[in-house]
């Protein structure tokens, strides 16, 4: 059954909690995974396969339960009802069960102006009530249902009552109007942000901050709370030798090297799978990753990215439609350009002033008045003009800032930005780190949405992602380029552990190895967030960068400012 614009009756349980999650997931099609999420999925299956008809609680029928999938255009709603059960007086009652606890305190609810018993929670309520509604029209009687709280394993049965029905009714066309309407605001200084799977999706005290409007009331409660993970801590498994073939056995990722070593590492435990130069990858593992939502990134054996597999993992076209829209704007693109260069030259300048021993001041000063400028900016070329100019004092003074040991009599250690191929270690390793950060970078783009390809300042070629170009410049300096200064710096990585030919430098396969462990290091550190006042890690931090752009992009923001580290 097919009912065009109906509702899901799952989702005015999302709509009852929260009307912000409700559109994260209905209108927009976002969904996100917690331990709440994974471990509920997990015990509805079980439910389905009747391995433990208890968790439908104590109350007994002699009937099997059986699962309907009904609809009513007239209401506007759809949906599966796990579980009716025909009583003895000719009624039906549907049954719910739920991973959470029955409410402790057995007082009644007030939802606007309506009144409900206190055995349920409201919005599980309004989802049973919903099924009654669905039963009924579809000839089957019904004035009460049933859930069942694994939590505190408590049976509630739910009458369905005329306050409980023109609530349920009112909730029904409230989701049709959602629709049709902007994202609405997060809820203020809410407990339910903390255990919302979407928390970090919909950013409701960053959003309420960036919009003046975090504490408005109460003064003292202006902190923004630390609600967002602050990292993640699944893995990124590197695959770089020569003839090595990447498979799955089970729920186990198997890497087996050319020399018949073999490893393994649970699926589970995997965010992100990098395969470098001459290495297969088997159908059945791509299948498994695409329905995981696990990223896989193909590069050269030199580390350039060719290209990213990721699962259709968001139905958002909304915030794709606001990009190409808003990109289309001289004015947006260049506000946006602004941002971002004013944003590279700073930090920028915060590495060599922490790092440079001994750099003359006033480099520093031109460099801070370069990027005041940049931020004023009317013309595009002059912004580009001025970009350069930056970047070009910022590698004058790039060997300044390392300390390589080992090195041969005569060899240069840095002689400016050479690639393509990288004529001395510094150019290889800055090389190799770039495409990191890029594939880190269009990892985090590609699961908010947006369309790595269509950017607002690098001129758009077919095939390059501009966009991820664009995000990724103000961290160049924070990730890519300290990442290359401190495995230098410390020695993890010497003259030895590269091939310098006459034209040409590249890392050897331990080297390679090293430079992994120490960018993964790099990603997984935590910064404190200039504006937010939280710590997180720089993954987590690419990501909150790109929902931020995608706001601004949608209409929630009235600007996007790129992190600026002190």
């Amino acid at each position: 059954m097919i009912l065009l614009g109906a509702v899901p009756i799952r989702m005015l349980n999302e709509l009852a909690y929260c009307e912000r999650l409700y559109h994260l997931m209905h209108v927009q099609g976002l969904f996100e995974e917690s331990v709440d999420t994974v471990e509920g999925a997990f015990q509805h299956r079980r439910a389905e396969q009747r391995q433990r008809p208890s968790d439908i609680g104590p109350d007994a029928w002699e009937e099997a339960p059986q699962s309907l999938y009904l609809g009513d255009g007239e209401l506007g709603i759809v949906g599966k009802l796990d579980a009716v059960r025909r009583r003895d007086d000719g009624t039906w009652e549907p049954i719910e069960s739920k991973h959470a606890s029955a409410p402790r305190e057995n007082e009644t609810f007030r939802v606007g102006d309506w009144v409900l018993d206190g055995g349920a929670w409201p919005n599980d309520q309004i989802q049973l009530c919903a099924q009654g509604l669905l039963l009924r029209s579809n000839g089957f009687p019904s004035i009460s249902g049933r859930i069942f709280y694994r939590g505190n394993r408590k049976t509630v049965r739910v009458a369905f009552t005329e306050s409980l029905i023109e609530l349920t009714k009112s909730v029904i066309q409230r989701a049709h109007e959602l629709e049709n309407e902007p994202m609405p605001l997060p809820l203020k200084q809410s407990n339910k942000c903390f255990r919302c799977s979407l928390n970090a999706i919909c950013l409701p005290d960053e959003t309420l901050h960036l919009l003046g409007f975090l504490g408005e009331e109460h003064p003292e409660a202006q902190r923004v709370r630390d609600i967002v993970p602050r990292r993640d801590d699944l893995a990124t498994v590197y695959v770089s030798g020569h003839g090595s073939k990447v498979g799955k056995s089970g729920l186990e990722l198997v890497i087996s090297q050319a020399d018949g070593a073999r490893t393994t590492l649970p699926m589970k435990d995997v965010r992100h799978i990098s395969l470098f130069g001459n290495v297969q990858m088997s159908t059945q593992l791509v299948h498994e990753c695409l329905e995981r939502g696990i990223f896989v990134s193909y590069l050269t054996a030199a580390g350039r990215l060719l290209g990213m597999a990721h699962p259709v993992n968001t139905k958002n076209i909304l915030v794709r439609q606001a990009q190409f829209k808003q990109f289309d704007l001289d004015d947006i693109r260049l506000h946006l350009a602004r941002n971002i260069v004013r944003a590279k030259i700073l930090n920028q300048r915060t590495l060599l002033r922490r790092n440079a021993s001994g750099i003359d001041k006033r480099i520093l000063t031109d460099l801070k008045r370069a990027a005041d400028r940049a931020g004023r900016e009317e013309d595009p070329g002059a912004l580009l003009g001025l970009e350069g100019w930056a970047a070009k004092v910022y590698l004058g003074c790039f060997p300044g800032m390392i300390k390589v040991q080992g090195a041969p009599d005569g060899e240069t250690v840095m002689n400016g930005r050479n690639r393509r191929p990288p004529k001395d270690p510094v150019n290889a390793l800055l090389s190799l780190s770039y495409s990191l950060l890029a594939r880190e970078v269009y990892a985090a783009v590609a699961a908010v949405g947006l369309d790595p390809l269509l950017g607002f300042y690098h001129r758009i070629e077919p095939g390059r992602p501009a966009l991820v170009l664009d995000l990724m410049e103000p961290f160049r300096p924070l990730i890519a380029d300290s990442v290359v200064l401190r495995v230098l710096n410390t020695g993890e990585i010497g003259w030895k552990d590269f091939y310098i030919g006459p034209e040409s430098c590249a890392l050897k396969d331990p080297g390679r190895k090293a430079f992994f462990t120490a960018f993964e290091r790099r990603m997984h550190e935590m910064v404190t967030h200039p504006v937010f006042g939280y710590r997180m890690s720089y993954r987590r931090t690419l990501e909150l960068e790109v929902r931020l752009l995608s706001r601004y992009l949608m209409g929630e923001l009235p600007d996007y400012r790129p992190l600026v580290t002190r």
